[in-house]
């Protein structure tokens, strides 16, 4: 027997059941960080009833939902109407495989890492669509087409804006791609507008504020959520917030060295020091950004439709051919 390739799938089903476990706690703490900025930046004490300072209002929110009433409406597609929660909260949940959390702290070290999150990232859209078409409304039958004309439309300027990091670092690997920043300095450095790209095409690609067309609760109720009730409502509820997580810790692996501090990282540090010390820096710089995505939420306006979809194709698409031509003929010209 091939004990090296049974410990192999051991240590993947573990890091699988890992990742499935951390994505709960992780959408209680984005729910609370959501509830506490909102509230200081409109000068409001926000939760401060359950729990030390209202630390546990977002876990009490999450398990009032779980125990709602789970009703279907009575001409809904019943098979489809239960399976489109779990896709869209599965497609979050398996993109968590490839975040490189810190030096040995990645649950599937892909050598086409890039590449497979971008794949399963696609999965949400599909389950919004059935979720929005399953449920015999036409709130939620509008709320899915939006999401698939959204999301299918930053797809593509967000993928572009990734390719010219993977030009520079000649790799589509995660980990990878962090050591290359270990020894070059930060992305963010080398490609400002792929930067920029991508942090705006991502917010639109998880509906965040100000692109949160499919949810728009004065048009459209609740989008493709209209129906849903009790857990199922919960895993949609539950993998928004995942996403915003995630979507903040591949933009620092990409673009702000991930794991690393910003001075350089100490070469003693190996083993399980060496880890925890990569996850500290991790999480801080994944939930600034996190912050950040909450207070464009509590400052900005939702856009209109057609602002939305001219954003995606009349300039976030060509700026990011620009950048990707741009990359590559500097690659060439000065042998980076």
């Amino acid at each position: 027997m091939d004990w090296s390739l049974v410990l192999g799938l051991g240590r993947f089903l573990l890091a699988t059941t890992l990742i499935l476990v951390l994505t709960i706690p992780t959408a209680f703490v984005v729910i609370q960080l959501e509830l506490k900025i909102i509230a200081g930046a409109q000068l409001r004490y926000g939760p401060n009833r359950v729990g030390p300072w209202g630390m546990f209002q977002s876990t009490i929110h999450g398990f009032k939902v779980l125990a709602k009433e789970d009703h279907i409406p009575d001409q809904a597609d019943r098979a489809t109407f239960t399976l489109a929660p779990w896709m869209v909260y599965m497609a979050a949940a398996m993109s968590m495989l490839v975040i490189p959390f810190a030096p040995g702290a990645i649950a599937a070290d892909f050598n086409i890492g890039i590449v497979y999150f971008f794949a399963i990232l696609g999965l949400s859209v599909v389950g919004l669509l059935v979720a929005g078409w399953a449920s015999y409304n036409k709130y939620s039958l509008l709320g899915g087409l939006r999401s698939a004309a959204q999301m299918v439309s930053y797809e593509i300027p967000l993928t572009l804006s990734v390719v010219g990091a993977v030009v520079l670092a000649g790799t589509l690997n995660f980990r990878e791609l962090i050591e290359w920043q270990r020894a070059h300095g930060w992305m963010l450095i080398w490609q400002p507008v792929g930067l920029g790209i991508f942090y705006i095409a991502s917010l639109a690609e998880i509906n965040r504020t100000p692109f949160d067309m499919v949810e728009a609760d004065s048009e459209l109720v609740a989008g493709p959520f209209t129906e849903y009730s009790g857990m199922r409502f919960g895993f949609f509820f539950f993998a928004e917030y995942v996403s915003l997580f995630i979507m903040s810790g591949i933009l620092v692996s990409l673009f702000f060295g991930g794991w690393l501090a910003p001075w350089p990282f100490p070469d003693q540090l190996d083993g399980l020091v060496g880890t925890l010390y990569g996850v500290l820096w991790f999480f801080i710089k994944t939930y600034l950004f996190i912050a950040l995505a909450v207070l464009l939420r509590a400052t900005l306006i939702r856009v209109r439709v057609d602002q939305l979809m001219g954003a995606a194709w009349k300039v976030l698409l060509p700026l990011a051919m620009v950048n990707l031509i741009v990359t590559a003929i500097a690659v060439v010209v000065f042998n980076l």
